[in-house]
């Protein structure tokens, strides 16, 4: 395993003090109760400016891929080699192509690579195994189109960091091949939430353990938590997977993060592991020193896998 870790600069000190030292923020994000009322919290936050980007050239447009909403993203100097499957985050509830707009967009402008969003179903309306459903439909579907798997990774956020690292229970299932790679942001690793970090940084994260319980009582039962397809620390590895993991130090899932690494490496796959000094869950979405670096780090690591295919 290749483990690397990022120090802060004195903005991205700042940038993490103050979003967790904004009451009106941790309000809106971490306290509404139900899927309605953490949809509408999103959608207030996705009005701010921390969620915009300035990305001239790049075109989104919008699509369906197995009768699943889509966006494809292309820079207007995309090389056509590859393709960068992104899934956003949002707790498997709260999420949408919007929310993940930002981080779809970024990679395919620092990549040079096509990107396609996926819309995935979301809980309560659609529980487990809904969108891991989704997310192998539209992968199977853009195989058949003449995608060839070692030129697709994929990337995700969050809840969308889930879906992509447990693609190879799929495999093992025979239900699809491993694409090139399979990267996660801020990944939810463990739905049980075992980790230690869940109570040592429960003071320092935006993300609380209560905000997740009900989030994942909406998406899945507790017996099915242990399902290969449920969680990546549940999920068989081998040498013949690409993993890149990029978590914030400051994160609540930050062991199960380490725990799910320790995993695939001790499986025989190659993994990445970056931790970013100071940094709350999600900071990728955000526009600091090392939230920037975090997504040149992950754009230039589909690069090689893609480039690793030909």
């Amino acid at each position: 395993m290749n483990i690397q870790y990022f120090s802060a600069s004195d903005e991205d000190r700042r940038f993490a003090a103050a979003l967790l030292g904004d009451g009106g923020f941790t309000e809106v994000y971490a306290s509404p109760q139900s899927a309605g009322d953490m949809r509408e919290a999103t959608r207030s936050i996705l009005q701010s400016n921390s969620y915009a980007i300035d990305a001239p050239g790049v075109v989104v447009t919008s699509s369906e891929v197995a009768g699943v909403p889509c966006e494809k993203i292309v820079t207007s100097d995309a090389d056509a080699n590859g393709l960068i499957v992104f899934l956003h985050g949002g707790g498997f509830v709260r999420g949408s192509l919007e929310l993940g707009r930002r981080s779809a967009i970024e990679l395919a402008a620092l990549s040079k690579r096509p990107v396609l969003a996926i819309g995935f179903r979301q809980a309560p309306e659609h529980r487990f195994p809904a969108a891991s459903l989704d997310v192998l439909h539209v992968y199977r579907t853009l195989l058949a189109q003449g995608h060839e798997s070692r030129a697709i990774v994929f990337v995700g956020e969050s809840a969308g960091g889930c879906l992509a690292l447990t693609l190879p229970a799929r495999v093992m299932r025979g239900e699809c091949p491993l694409p090139a790679g399979m990267a996660g942001l801020c990944p939810m690793a463990d739905l049980r939430m075992h980790g230690a970090s869940w109570h040592v940084n429960a003071a320092r994260d935006i993300a609380t353990r209560e905000m997740g319980e009900r989030m994942l009582d909406l998406y899945i039962d507790d017996a099915d938590k242990g399902d290969p397809l449920a969680a990546p620390l549940n999920t068989p590895y081998d040498a013949n997977a690409n993993v890149l993991l990029c978590v914030g130090a400051n994160e609540v899932m930050l062991s199960d993060v380490e725990r799910f690494a320790d995993h695939a490496d001790r499986a025989g796959a190659r993994v990445a592991l970056n931790l970013y000094e100071t940094m709350p869950h999600g900071f990728t979405k955000f526009d600091t020193p090392l939230a920037r670096k975090a997504m040149r780090h992950t754009a230039d690591w589909c690069v090689d896998r893609l480039a690793d295919a030909r």
